[in-house]
């Protein structure tokens, strides 16, 4: 349900120019017709969608003129809205980039590792509001095509995390086997979001209470835990609950 509010939104958002001039042409037509013309509120309404018959009406010859030029507007619109959807097509990321934005209380998984997909392939599963960021395009294509809240970008920039919404979500989960992306993310999305849980997947042990001081809730290293002991921490339960304190999962990595 979430993903319909969303793509609706971003298809207003899109078009709102377009839907804006188609707004204002249906608010010229009733002010005309119930000012201009002295009609009730409701004839002047039904006269602006074309829903009324003026013969014999004073307002006949403005109410055909109307008509062949609201032909004209609705030709504009429906081809403004159709070459919208060809560009989305060809160049999907930018509207999946848009989705991502409006996300709010939503799970940010950075990276498209073996674990991101299976977190994202959970998440759509079981209807989590979630944001990707991968900065592969070819990786996350499928996802693209699919018009998922996917951002190709390198999360070390600014501009992804900002985009993702990293400040409202409600979990975010670093997923990247990158060290480098791992130190750096942590520590941003920490200044961006001080109550959220951070989860860090990290391959090297030495390095947990490094990521714990940059602001990580939990770190996960690289040993025994399957992913659906991750799941029990993920659990729909749990997401609606913050979780507080830093906690190590040493011994307990994703397979």
């Amino acid at each position: 349900m979430f993903k319909s509010v969303i793509r609706l939104r971003v298809f207003v958002r899109q078009n709102r120019v377009i839907l804006g001039f188609f707004v204002l042409w249906f608010l010229f037509g009733f002010v005309a017709f119930a000012y201009g013309f002295k009609l009730s509120p409701i004839d002047a309404l039904l006269s602006a969608f074309y829903l009324r018959v003026h013969e014999g009406d004073p307002s006949v010859h403005f109410a055909f003129a109307y008509s062949m030029w609201g032909q004209g507007i609705v030709f504009g619109v429906i081809f403004g809205l159709l070459v919208q959807n060809a560009l989305d097509r060809y160049n999907p990321e930018r509207g999946c980039r848009l989705m991502a934005q409006l996300m709010r209380n939503h799970i940010v998984v950075i990276g498209y590792s073996r674990l991101g997909d299976r977190l994202v392939q959970y998440f759509r599963r079981e209807g989590v509001p979630y944001v990707l960021i991968e900065k592969d395009g070819d990786k996350v294509d499928e996802l693209l095509r699919e018009h998922e809240p996917v951002i190709v970008d390198d999360a070390r920039e600014q501009d992804a995390l900002e985009d993702a919404n990293v400040g409202e979500a409600h979990i975010v989960i670093i997923a990247s086997s990158n060290i480098e992306t791992a130190l750096l993310v942590t520590k941003r999305v920490r200044d961006m979001n001080k109550r959220c849980p951070l989860i860090v997947r990290c391959y090297y042990d030495d390095l947990a209470e490094v990521l714990e001081v940059l602001g990580a809730t939990q770190v996960i290293s690289d040993a025994k835990t399957a992913f659906e002991e991750l799941m029990g921490h993920l659990s729909l339960t749990a997401l609606t609950n913050a979780a507080g304190g830093s906690s190590r999962f040493n011994k307990k990595g994703l397979s």
